[in-house]
C-alpha cells in the first residue's frame, strides 16, 4: 500500500459520511421529521362575557392580566379586579393600560391540569363576573416539552459515523503497516 491509496481512501471514506448530509438541506432529508422545538408556552387563559375581556399569562410566580371592553378591545384602566383561581383568592394591582398583576403563592404558581377560574370586576357602577377553565400542560420542571428529543438521541448518528469512519481508518493502516513489514522467508 502506497501514500496515495491511503489518501484516496481517506477522501472517499470522508465523502461517504459528510458529503450525504452536506449536499441535502432541509426539505431534502430522508429523516423522520424534526420535532417541534422545545420552547414552552407561558400558560395562558382567556375569559370573557358580554362586557368584557380577560386574558392571563403565567410566568413564574407573576401573572399579567389584559383587560378589555368586548365590544371595541379599548384597555379598561379603572377596575377592580378579583380573581380565583381553584381554592384561592387573589386581588389584582393595577400595572398600566389595561394590564394588571397577581403574585401568585407558589401552590398556584406550580398548578398544572384544570383550574377553574372566576374573575369578578367593578368599572365604576357596573359589576361583571367570568367564568371559565384554565388547562395548564405539565412541563418537565426545566420549561422543556417533556416530549421533546434528548440532544444525545439527536447526535447518535454521527458519532455512529464517526466510530465507522475511525474503524475503517485504522484497518487502513494496519494494512498499510502489515504491507510494509519486511518479508523473511526460507530460501529455497
Amino acid at each position: 500500500m502506497n501514500f496515495q491509496f491511503l489518501a484516496g481512501t481517506a477522501l472517499a471514506l470522508a465523502a461517504a459520511v459528510f458529503l450525504p448530509t452536506a449536499l441535502a438541506d432541509e426539505g431534502h432529508s430522508h429523516d423522520a421529521a424534526p420535532a417541534a422545538p422545545a420552547t414552552a408556552a407561558l400558560p395562558r387563559f382567556a375569559l370573557e362575557s358580554e362586557a368584557f375581556e380577560l386574558v392571563g399569562v403565567r410566568q413564574g410566580r407573576e401573572l399579567a392580566l389584559y383587560l378589555d371592553r368586548h365590544a371595541d378591545n379599548q384597555p379598561v384602566n379603572d377596575a377592580r379586579l378579583e380573581l380565583r383561581i381553584g381554592e384561592k383568592d387573589f386581588v389584582a394591582e393595577p400595572h398600566g393600560e389595561g394590564t394588571y398583576e397577581v403574585e401568585l403563592d407558589e401552590a398556584t404558581a406550580e398548578a398544572t391540569g384544570e383550574l377553574p377560574l372566576i374573575a369578578r370586576l367593578s368599572v365604576g357602577d357596573a359589576r361583571d363576573e367570568l367564568r371559565g377553565e384554565w388547562h395548564i400542560e405539565a412541563a418537565d420542571g426545566h420549561g422543556h416539552d417533556a416530549n421533546a428529543t434528548p440532544a444525545w438521541r439527536r447526535l447518535l448518528p454521527w458519532a455512529a459515523a464517526a466510530l465507522v469512519a475511525l474503524a475503517l481508518v485504522l484497518a487502513a493502516a494496519v494494512a498499510w503497516l502489515l504491507r510494509r513489514r519486511p518479508v523473511t522467508g526460507v530460501a529455497a
